[in-house]
């Protein structure tokens, strides 16, 4: 608002995390309190304030956003690793009722894994690695196919 952002702007920067749980901070504050004995850990204490998306492109947001993030620290980013984690991902949100607020049908939340999923696949394609050639046994390649003729100049 202090920047006179459009309402619909407001939105996305406000609602991208939802009500969704800080898991890190609350597995930590939790096996802290299991360990000493305290009080058990609430999670509403570990959650972002909202709102929940309310519209569909939001939803969206929230799912690449989180998936984003948690793609950068996987180990060996392979197809399948990829779509087991967007899909982990998407349905701890449907699960946890971040989408209740923006009429996202599961035949769409499908499409957005899929699209996503694809997305981070050519992202994280590797390439072959070709073999070193040493320039030395590859001069003599050379001169062995000139002198038997298969190579001209």
């Amino acid at each position: 608002k202090e920047y006179d952002l459009p309402r619909e702007i407001i939105h996305f920067i406000a609602a991208h995390h939802g009500t969704t749980l800080v898991e890190y901070f609350y597995h930590a504050a939790k096996k802290a309190a299991e360990e000493s004995g305290g009080e058990p850990i609430n999670d509403v204490n570990f959650r972002y304030p909202g709102p929940k998306p309310k519209t569909k492109e939001v939803a969206i947001l929230m799912i690449a956003d989180a998936v984003e993030s948690a793609s950068r620290v996987m180990p060996d980013p392979n197809p399948g690793r990829i779509e087991a984690l967007v899909r982990d991902i998407s349905r701890k949100r449907l699960l946890d009722h971040q989408f209740d607020d923006c009429e996202l049908t599961f035949g769409e939340l499908a499409k957005i894994e899929d699209a996503i999923i694809a997305r981070l696949n050519s992202i994280y394609h590797t390439r072959l690695k070709y073999p070193e050639i040493d320039a030395e046994e590859n001069e003599e390649e050379l001169k062995k196919f000139e002198e038997e003729g298969e190579l001209s100049a």
